[in-house]
């Protein structure tokens, strides 16, 4: 049988770091060290799934450590579209999940402190939501509204449920380190994502890492793990919808590289892209809370459901929008 190593950088720190995404004196979950010859390493041995992987445009499989920077110099963040464009072979991925069970209305967080945070689409499963001029999306809000995202008793739909591959604290290997797994939940030696999957059975997963991979990740591990999560995302038949994350204030030199390398690899393997910076770009504070950089600005009444008016100029109610927007054009374009 084929099988893939997958190195994880073993953090050192106790789970207490998930109750927050780290401050820039710690390392988060999953990090790799900053000297990697003192660091223990766990190689976790991934094996593919027994069904045929759909048959989904891939590049060939990412070498740990390897990256090239000129692979991405060309990559100008405002050239692509905020809501993505979806290719023929994401309605084909789609219905290889619902084959295996998959249910079509589930869909998986997969992310950090901004996808972890009660902010981030949970208000639109409460129903008391203004869409504004952008009434089309209560179609989409129904649809996933009200149908449990997990098994086992659980009553949450995708838009309250926090994913069990998203994590205050978390870099972009986070969610594929066992260590970080929940009990109650995953089975032993079970990654994150992994767990999370066997669980939701998701249809579709929202995917945004990097708020903590700026001051934690090499943009070669950035590179590294991101691929290996789309391409167990594609292994389990999820269509997977990448996003592009908010610019850390602290070094966007840095954040503008990493999200080069997100659309790089949303173009390797023709998957759907959100632009979820480009979106923020005309916010004040291109929509990050200036007084704490980790996370994204609210309204004063807190409505990050309300889409009209000011509430407009507040990032987590941006990504709301823009994220029901492209969950709205993967869901028409596949069903």
């Amino acid at each position: 049988m084929h099988r893939t190593a997958l190195r994880l950088a073993v953090s050192l720190l106790g789970v207490g770091l998930l109750s927050a995404c780290a401050p820039t004196t710690h390392q988060p979950p999953g990090a790799p060290a900053s000297q990697p010859t003192s660091t223990p390493v766990l190689v976790v041995t991934v094996n593919p799934t027994t069904t045929s992987a759909p048959s989904v445009q891939r590049p060939a499989p990412p070498v740990f450590g390897q990256f090239d920077p000129a692979s991405v110099a060309d990559i100008n963040l405002d050239d692509y579209p905020v809501v993505p464009e979806v290719s023929p072979a994401m309605r084909g991925l789609y219905q290889a999940g619902l084959a295996r069970g998959h249910n079509p209305r589930v869909f998986s967080k997969l992310g950090d402190c901004m996808t972890e945070n009660p902010n981030f689409l949970v208000q639109l499963g409460e129903g008391r939501y203004n869409l504004g001029e952008y009434g089309y999306l209560k179609e989409v809000i129904d649809y996933f509204s009200g149908v449990p995202a997990r098994g086992g008793g659980w009553d949450q739909d995708s838009f309250a449920t926090i994913g069990l591959a998203a994590a205050s604290g978390f870099n972009i290997a986070g969610p594929l380190d066992p260590t970080w797994a929940n009990p109650k939940w995953c089975s032993a030696g079970e990654s994150p994502l992994a767990c999370e999957y066997r669980v939701a059975q998701p249809a579709f997963a929202v995917i945004m890492f990097g708020t903590n991979d700026v001051t934690y990740s090499t943009p070669a591990d950035y590179n590294y793990y991101l691929r290996t999560i789309v391409n167990q995302t594609l292994d389990n038949a999820i269509v997977p919808i990448l996003s592009t994350f908010p610019t850390r204030p602290e070094d966007e030199a840095k954040s503008l590289l990493l999200n080069q390398i997100v659309v790089r690899v949303a173009l390797d393997y023709n998957i759907p892209l959100l632009n979820l910076n480009r979106a923020l770009e005309p916010l004040p504070y291109h929509g990050v809370d200036p007084k704490d950089t980790i996370h994204l600005t609210v309204p004063e009444d807190e409505r990050v459901d309300n889409f009209s008016g000011p509430n407009l100029q507040a990032g987590f109610t941006v990504r709301n929008l823009v994220t029901l927007q492209a969950l709205d054009a993967v869901w028409r374009a596949v069903r």
